[in-house]
């Protein structure tokens, strides 16, 4: 005799292979009572799917809390991080008398080595601009030693860089072939002012992804 389910027991496999054995060897009675059985086996089911479908949904909204949490504590970490390499990094660049130099329009703080590299590449002056490369070189081989990349110079620096954490990885390396061209090179390396201008452009965005012109 067919008896209710007990919705925390349903799903007992041994309950079903009783019903599957009343099936085969009970008769006309055992197949009714297994079909019943099975009946109130899925109406318990649809019942549950609901629950089942907002418990589900109430641990992915905490989860998605806490993840947030962490994810809101990681970024203001990285910001803090950015914040003092940047600053250690304006610190190790200023001029040898230790004095920052103001622009003249907002008072922010100018790179006293990029003034010079700007004053380089606007001159009438051939070897000046091939100078203005070298001297943004010298800025890039601060900038990745204030970031503690491992490896002698800047090319091994370079290697070490995360892509991530470095938008213009591959313009420091462009920058960085060409002034190697120039010192291997010397005066028979020739340079006009237009690519020695677009070569200062390349260090110019890399700087100008850390701040520190």
């Amino acid at each position: 005799m067919f008896t209710s389910l007990d919705p925390l027991h349903s799903y007992d496999p041994f309950e079903i292979l009783k019903a599957i054995y009343r099936l085969i060897f009970g008769g006309a009675s055992g197949a009714a009572d297994w079909a019943s059985r099975m009946h109130a086996l899925f109406l318990v089911f649809l019942h549950s799917l609901p629950f089942y479908f907002i418990n589900l949904f109430a641990k992915f909204i905490v989860f998605s809390f806490f993840f947030s949490i962490a994810m809101f504590i990681l970024l203001v970490i990285n910001i803090r991080r950015y914040k003092q390499i940047t600053k250690k990094f304006m610190d190790k660049i200023i001029s040898a008398n230790g004095e920052k130099e103001k622009s003249t329009g907002g008072g922010a703080v100018e790179n006293p080595k990029w003034t010079l590299v700007l004053k380089d590449i606007g001159s009438n002056d051939p070897g000046k601009w091939k100078l203005a490369i070298i001297e943004a070189d010298i800025i890039l081989e601060d900038l990745l030693n204030s970031l503690h990349l491992p490896g002698e110079g800047i090319g091994e620096k370079l290697k070490a860089v995360e892509k991530s954490d470095f938008e213009h990885l591959d313009q420091a390396w462009e920058a960085h072939k060409i002034r190697n061209a120039i010192a291997h090179g010397g005066s028979d390396f020739l340079l006009n002012q237009r690519e020695a201008q677009r070569v200062v452009g390349l260090y110019k965005e890399v700087f100008s992804e850390f701040e520190i012109i």
